[in-house]
């Protein structure tokens, strides 16, 4: 891992047209001896979930009509009900910056699960690999004591104003470690009057930035509604964007990768990670019992 990862072909980490053949196939870390004796690396082995057909026909297609996505600005449209205009795909925005949008349907999943997910996974690296082995190998987070059920932080809240720091990547050969700074909805420049469950049950929202440079990367916004059996899960990502202050600041920082591969590679490591987090969560939450403690060595 260093700069020279920066530069990997970022047109060539998924070919044109991308099947799921060409995503399983992608290679994984190896796992220590110690990891493969947790009771959860069976996870890290199982066959990648399916990215529905039609999803990747989407991305297949090539690239949205930039009019057609959602600007950053407008990002309180994701809580209205109903669908917008482009809920998986992939663009060019008019200012230069980079749109990905994926919308995964997760049966059998509550928001509680996420919740749990979310404090859960950052506390080990295999919990992260087990999410995408194809892209992710590691983690560590600022506060490891924030996320456990012992520090009396309702699960909802333990997430907001933290900070993780996992090595990824949209490939293994791409792998870099960023720092993902998740906001509260409010500070996030969320409508509140319009955050409500069952429409809107939760907001993950944050700020990813390279570490090796610090250069801002992209903002993300996954709005979790629930529906019968489970939820969906619609995620934006605005690439060149931070936020500052609760509002969408602009990146000055040129990036070494043409922005349409970003958005296109965005936008499918969105549906792998997301397909695959869906198609285990439920059994491993309940295996797990809900619970979150330190991770044993």
């Amino acid at each position: 891992m260093g700069i020279k990862n920066l530069f990997v072909r970022m047109d060539e980490v998924f070919p044109s047209p991308v099947t799921m053949d060409d995503i399983r196939g992608m290679k994984r870390r190896e796992l220590t001896q110690a990891e493969k004796e947790k009771p959860y690396s069976k996870y890290f082995y199982k066959e990648l979930a399916e990215v529905p057909a039609e999803d990747l026909d989407k991305v297949n297609a090539g690239p949205v009509d930039p009019a057609s996505a959602t600007p950053i600005q407008d990002r309180n449209d994701l809580m209205r009900p109903g669908y917008l205009k482009v809920e998986t795909g992939y663009a060019v925005m008019p200012d230069g910056s980079g749109f990905a949008a994926t919308l995964v349907r997760m049966p059998g999943v509550t928001p509680e699960m996420l919740d749990w997910w979310f404090n859960w996974h950052p506390l080990e690296g295999l919990r992260y690999a087990l999410w995408c082995p194809v892209a992710h190998t590691d983690i560590s987070v600022e506060d490891p004591a924030r996320h456990l059920d012992s520090s009396g932080v309702p699960l909802k809240e333990r997430n907001y104003g933290s900070t993780h720091y996992p090595i990824e990547g949209f490939n293994l050969e791409g792998k870099q470690k960023v720092a993902i700074h998740f906001f509260t909805p409010q500070e996030f420049g969320l409508d509140m009057s319009m955050f409500s469950e069952p429409g809107i049950s939760r907001a993950y929202c944050a700020n990813v930035v390279l570490a090796l440079m610090k250069t801002p990367f992209n903002v993300f916004f996954h709005a979790v509604r629930e529906v019968d059996g489970g939820v969906e899960y619609r995620s934006r990502y605005w690439i060149k964007y931070t936020m500052k202050d609760g509002a969408p600041v602009k990146v000055k920082r040129p990036m070494p990768f043409k922005m349409m591969d970003l958005a296109r590679n965005n936008c499918l490591h969105s549906l792998i990670e997301y397909n695959n987090l869906a198609s285990f969560l439920p059994q491993l939450y309940e295996e797990m019992g809900g619970r979150i403690d330190e991770a044993e060595e």
